[in-house]
């Protein structure tokens, strides 16, 4: 509170002209990163004080900054202005001619004014007694130099580095560095000796860590020497990345000679491989790791270090001699850790560079250790909560999981890293891991694979209930029916049906997972029937039958009746092609059973579609010497008038108006039906399906198949008809069941009876045309009739 306080007044103080004030209460504020009596918090405060140094450099910038961007009429002194500015505030100002710098100004470009305004604020600072804030305040105002000289920032950087050697206290001295670090990059980016002073400085000041004078003074403020170590860890780094981000490998090695000499400190060490190229060091990896176990611990341990080394191995790797030395070193002290959070940290990342630079042998190696430890802390208790560290390790294995031919899936190590996580968080990288399998695989038929995603697939079945968002279970069905798909096991079709069979045990929840296992197991048994080339044995037509039982099985538990409708069609025809005729009466027997039960949405469209695709599979289906051989089309017939009086809910108009358009729909249906008894009386079908002796073989077109018929198309019309008549309402629906029946009477129907009908109807339809006027709308229709009758007169 007291810092934002300052902050504050500094803003108000330099808006009200008081310059002088401004800097009284920046020393202030300086003075406070002197105090190290509570050292766990000095890192704060510095953070705090430097946001109020940043913002005084700033705004003395944007004073000189206007200062250099105006020319005065008449030259007056800084003071007098603003004096007179002061004093005379009624008074009309001086006229002022505004000259905008160019984008990138030099000190040729400023005017004598700013830089004298410049000048004075540089000697203010200078004349600040006290050695910390005067540092403070000239690293704030390092950008000003700008405006007096473009190529004495090294030296003057130089200078204060030199000047922070005089800061006794080690906290606060490093801190002063992290600030002048992060200030000389911002004004010269490039120049990096004043930091490497910096570092050598700050390496050599280890020796007097070890007096009894500072492990006197450490006892006084309460913190060991780790902890003490741990609070310069961000100022430190921040001046080993100003150092290393550009540095050439004499640096390196000389800021690795003074780390050997005075520190051999893991925190340190750390920050020197994180900060500098790998390349420096990757060549002697062996060496490097080597010195990594020689370090004196800190609050980094030694596992902390070997997974930054890890991270900086993952772009420059070892060479290939050194990569088995430098691993098993690094791993006989990571697999003794108790820890199990740093354990697992370090882990991934040397999981990432086996996986780049490694074999599969390593990669399983790795994997088992890490499972073991797994295993033990479950033992012990202490996996609560460890699913958010292992979530990198995982991400990692998903993202690679197809890598050395898929090895990481047929570990068997996965599934158990996976089993520590939450049944939300499981189902997710079970998710990430079928869609990378979608992706990046073709198909299979390692048993060791499919079975670990078969596991995968069932985590994500067992994590989706029936609250579940719809979308929600058909991404899921989605993602396993992807998997289902790229199961191939070739010509060993029993193998493929048995791991269908378990896949609906397994998915039994998924409605689509369902369906697509139906339709895989029909494609299996045509792909059985190709094999044989269309002439199966013994052995595979039981197998054949033993695919359509599965489905048999498999359709009822479906809970949408249109899909059902649609797979029975599709089992049936499976089947007669086949010649499993048994079987195609049982599935289309099944087929019309549920008609009644179909919703009568989209105004009936999708049973007209349906009935036009069961009537197309009725021309070539065999009648039953037993039920005769139009009973399927009588079934059909009935149930689709059960259908059609099915009551919906809904208000009562809307219960009306579904059941006006099943009943146009039903009328639609029949007259598709008779298409079907067109068909049938023909001497030769249209079509058929080899080995399958269909109507026209097997009756021969006798007269009692043909009496039979007869009747049946009769009771077809009949049926329209009276459908037509009692229909109420809309004119248009009439007339376009009327110009279907009459369509189909002219194309598919010869002799008296049929001309008889057909003239009756049009007699009918042209008496309500004319009280209509719609007479010339049909008028094609009319001369169709006209042609087909052979009548010579205008009606």
């Amino acid at each position: 509170d007291q810092l934002t306080r300052y902050h504050e007044e500094l803003q108000r103080a330099w808006k009200a002209g008081e310059r002088v004030l401004s800097i009284k209460i920046v020393i202030k504020c300086t003075r406070l990163l002197a105090d190290t009596s509570v050292p766990q918090f000095y890192p704060s405060v510095f953070i705090m004080v430097t946001e109020i140094l940043d913002t005084f450099g700033e705004i003395v910038w944007d004073r000189i900054l206007g200062k250099a961007e105006e020319e005065e009429e008449g030259e007056k002194k800084e003071e007098e202005k603003e004096k007179e500015e002061k004093g005379k505030k009624g008074k009309k100002k001086k006229k002022k001619k505004k000259s905008r710098l160019p984008p990138n100004w030099t000190t040729e470009d400023i005017n004598v004014n700013a830089k004298e305004t410049c000048r004075n604020w540089f000697y203010k600072i200078s004349s600040i007694r006290e050695l910390l804030p005067r540092i403070y305040m000239e690293m704030c105002l390092l950008k000003c130099y700008r405006f007096l000289s473009t190529d004495e920032y090294p030296q003057v950087l130089s200078r204060l580095a030199s000047m922070i050697r005089g800061v006794g206290d080690p906290l606060v001295s490093v801190f002063a560095q992290c600030y002048l670090a992060r200030c000389g990059g911002v004004v010269c980016r490039d120049e990096s000796g004043y930091a490497t002073t910096m570092v050598y400085d700050y390496l050599y000041g280890f020796k007097e860590y070890e007096s009894e004078k500072f492990a006197g003074s450490l006892n006084r403020m309460g913190v060991s020497l780790e902890e003490f170590l741990h609070l310069q860890s961000p100022a430190v780094e921040w001046i080993f990345k100003c150092v290393g981000r550009k540095a050439p490998k004499s640096v390196f090695t000389t800021t690795l000679k003074h780390y050997r000499d005075y520190s051999s400190n893991s925190m340190v060490l750390k920050h020197i491989i994180d900060c500098f190229d790998p390349k420096h060091y990757a060549p002697n990896a062996a060496a490097m790791v080597s010195l990594v176990k020689m370090a004196k611990p800190s609050k980094v341990g030694m596992i902390g270090v070997f997974e930054t080394i890890a991270e900086r191995f993952i772009q420059s790797p070892p060479p290939e001699e050194q990569r088995m030395l430098v691993l098993n070193e690094v791993w006989k002290v990571v697999t003794k850790c108790d820890d199990l959070k740093t354990y697992i940290s370090c882990s991934t990342a040397w999981l990432e560079v086996v996986l780049h630079h490694y074999s599969s042998l390593e990669l399983n190696v790795l994997l088992r250790d890490v499972v073991k430890h797994l295993v033990v802390a479950e033992q012990e208790g202490q996996v609560e909560g460890i699913g958010k560290d292992l979530e990198p390790l995982v991400k990692l294995l998903v993202h690679h999981c197809y890598d050395f031919n898929g090895v990481i899936l047929k570990s068997g190590e996965l599934l158990a890293i996976l089993d520590k996580f939450k049944e939300s968080r499981k189902a997710e990288h079970c998710k990430e891991l079928l869609e990378s399998f979608a992706k990046h695989s073709d198909e299979t038929s390692d048993p060791v694979l499919i079975n670990t995603l078969f596991e995968v697939s069932r985590t994500l079945h067992d994590s989706i209930d029936s609250l579940s968002p719809e979308g929600e279970q058909r991404h899921c069905a989605s993602l396993i029916c992807g998997f289902i798909e790229k199961i191939n096991y070739g010509k060993d079709f029993e193998r493929q049906l048995n791991t269908y069979v378990e896949c609906r045990a397994g998915f039994c929840n998924l409605d689509d997972v369902k369906t697509r296992l139906v339709l895989c197991v029909c494609k299996l048994a045509m792909q059985t029937l190709n094999l044989m080339k269309g002439k199966h044995n013994k052995k595979t037509a039981a197998f054949v039958k033993g695919c359509l039982a599965f489905n048999h099985i498999t359709i009822p538990s479906i809970e949408d009746t249109k899909i059902r409708l649609e797979l029975l069609v599709t089992c049936g025809l499976v089947g007669l092609k086949n010649m499993c005729l048994p079987q195609t009466d049982t599935f289309l027997k099944q087929a019309i059973v549920i008609v009644p039960e179909v919703a009568g949405g989209n105004g009936g469209a999708d049973m007209i579609a349906w009935v036009g695709t069961f009537c197309g599979l009725l021309v070539v289906v065999p009648g039953s010497p037993d039920l005769g051989p139009f009973y399927l089309m009588n079934g059909l017939q009935k149930a689709l008038q059960k259908w059609s009086e099915e009551e919906e809910g809904g208000n009562a108009a809307v219960s009306s108006m579904m059941k006006a358009s099943k009943k146009f729909a039903k009328s639609k249906c029949l007259l598709l039906m008779l298409g079907t008894c067109s068909s049938w009386s023909q001497k030769k079908l249209p079509y058929a399906i080899p080995g399958v002796d269909s109507n026209d073989t097997l009756y021969g077109g006798s007269e009692g198949y043909m009496e039979e018929l007869k009747q049946l198309t009769e009771g077809i019309v009949a049926e329209v008809v009276a459908d037509i008549e009692a229909m109420e309402g809309d004119s248009s629906m009439k007339d376009e069941l009327v110009l279907g029946l009459l369509d189909c009477l002219i194309e598919f129907f010869q002799g008296p009876s049929a001309d008889k009908m057909i003239k009756s109807l049009a007699k009918k339809m042209m008496k309500r045309e004319q009280e209509s006027g719609g007479l010339d709308k049909n008028k094609g229709w009319f001369l169709k009739i006209k042609k087909r009758l052979g009548l010579q007169t205008d009606q």
